[in-house]
């Protein structure tokens, strides 16, 4: 027995895991490095009907820290979880901008996902859309104005929630 376990053992091929880091913490919400770079393609291909998740609205790390932040307040309320088939259609939006399936599994592998975990993605921020549609009365239409009344909200929102940065070790 001992020797089949050590045979079975030296018989499993050597995988390289991907190590990742936590960068922020926010409640009991955290924002991994790989989110950070997920957020940066995401602003380019995902078409969101809030100006919230633009490239224009800040780096990647501190939209996904205003997300949580957003999302922390939202918390379980269903008025603000988005039905499956509207995620599914919202991934299939996104699968839509690659020339084909090659380019879209190399997308996905490239940033370490599948088809489950982006849509997890995708569900946390239209979650995000939701809270904000529901609690801003300017339009989206006129960025500049909701971009202000977005911002009024969040610096209401932050100082009630725990946010704290994970420093870089080596």
């Amino acid at each position: 027995m001992l020797v089949y376990l050590l045979l079975s053992c030296f018989a499993s091929p050597a995988r390289a895991e991907i190590v990742d880091r936590v960068a922020v913490v926010i409640e009991d919400q955290l924002v991994l490095q790989s989110e950070v770079s997920i957020e940066a393609a995401l602003s380019q291909l995902d078409d969101s009907p809030s100006p919230f998740w633009s490239a224009g609205g800040g780096n990647a790390l501190e939209r996904l820290v205003d997300a949580a932040v957003l999302r922390h307040s939202a918390g379980a309320v269903a008025l603000y979880q988005p039905h499956r088939n509207d995620v599914a259609t919202r991934l299939e939006a996104v699968r839509a901008k690659f020339e084909d399936r090659r380019a879209w599994a190399t997308f996905l592998s490239d940033y370490g996902l599948d088809e489950d975990r982006l849509a997890v993605v995708l569900r946390r921020r239209m979650v995000v859309e939701r809270y904000l549609s529901r609690n801003l009365t300017e339009s989206v239409q006129d960025k500049p104005r909701w971009q202000a009344a977005s911002d009024e909200l969040l610096a209401q929102l932050r100082p009630r929630t725990a946010i704290r940065a994970v420093p870089v070790t080596h």
